[in-house]
Parts: structure tokens; sequence; C-alpha cells
């Protein structure tokens, strides 16, 4: 019966312990304010651009509303739903055309990776060229502020250029909840 109460106890020991260990290798935040760490290996260009363009081939295959909770940080997400609700509530639009491609309709649209920059364990910034009709002329340069969220890269802010100056939907969503 010792050797049973005996058995038990070390592998009580050895179960916690290599628990322990694996919170080393994958550590969370304990608080979560706190920021994930990107591994290396997704904080390139390459890796920004195939996360980029995965998100844009979904968002323009699907409702925008499932794409937006894919693809934005938690609090961006949030955000956007106060200020629609708000929104639904009242006389103003604050939100008055598809982020995904900078209109209000939309056919055969078209995204086109500029770059990524900025990168860092934390965040990122990356350009796409957008176009929301297949004549369209000119595209819409898109900034997205990404964020790592212990997974992969969400958007946590998109910044459309209008002659020539980025305008911060999270800017305008917080000064819509603000009124």
């Amino acid at each position: 019966m010792k050797r049973i109460l005996l058995f038990f106890a070390a592998f009580a020991v050895i179960s916690l312990s290599s628990c322990r260990d694996n919170k080393k290798d994958n550590p969370e935040p304990a608080n979560p304010a706190e920021e994930f760490e990107a591994p290396q290996t997704i904080q390139t260009q390459e890796y920004i651009e195939g996360r980029i363009s995965d998100i844009y081939n979904y968002a323009f295959t699907t409702e925008m509303d499932d794409a937006d909770k894919k693809f934005f940080t938690p609090d961006f997400y949030d955000l956007q739903e106060k200020v629609m609700k708000k929104q639904s509530e009242g006389d103003e639009f604050y939100i008055d055309h598809d982020h995904w491609v900078m209109g209000q309709d939309c056919q055969n649209p078209s995204f086109e990776f500029v770059k990524a920059e900025e990168i860092n364990p934390h965040s990122a910034k990356a350009y796409v060229n957008v176009k929301a009709f297949d004549d369209q002329e000119k595209p819409t340069l898109v900034r997205l502020t990404l964020k790592y969220d212990g997974d992969d890269w969400q958007i946590d802010d998109i910044e459309e250029e209008y002659e020539g100056v980025f305008y911060s939907h999270r800017k305008m969503y917080d000064e819509a909840l603000a009124k």
C-alpha cells in the first residue's frame, strides 16, 4: 500500500513540474493588459503578407461581421460594436461604409499587399491597396495596425488614406462614443 501511495505522490510531483516547464515555454500574460510576444518566425514581411492575404480573402468571401469577429482584436471589435449599437439607436452615422473595401458597395473587390513595417514582438503595421470595384482607377491605401494576441496577428485599427492623411477608425469610434 505504501508503494502505491509513493507511486501516486511521485506521479503528482512529475506532473506538476512538467506543467510548470510548459508554462515557461508558452508564457501567458499574468495581466490581460500585458502583451503577448509573437514568435520570431511570424515577425517577417513574408508571414505578415500571407496573414493579410488570408484575412482579405476571407473578408471578401464572407459576411463582414464574421471577418471582423475572426480578425479584429477583441478590444477593437467591442469598440466597433458599441459604435454600431449607438448608431442604431440614434440619427447619426458613424460607420457608413465597409471597412474591408472602403466603400458602400462593391463589385469584384480586390486588394494588393504593399508592405509591412514597424514589426516587433507585439505589433506591426501593414499597408494594403484596396479596390471596391474592378474598374476603380485608383485604389485606397489602407494602413492596418496589427497586434499579436497569443495566437496570430489581429487587426487593432484600420486607417484609410485620404488626400495623403490617414484616418483612424479607432479614433473615429472613440470620438463617436465620447459624444
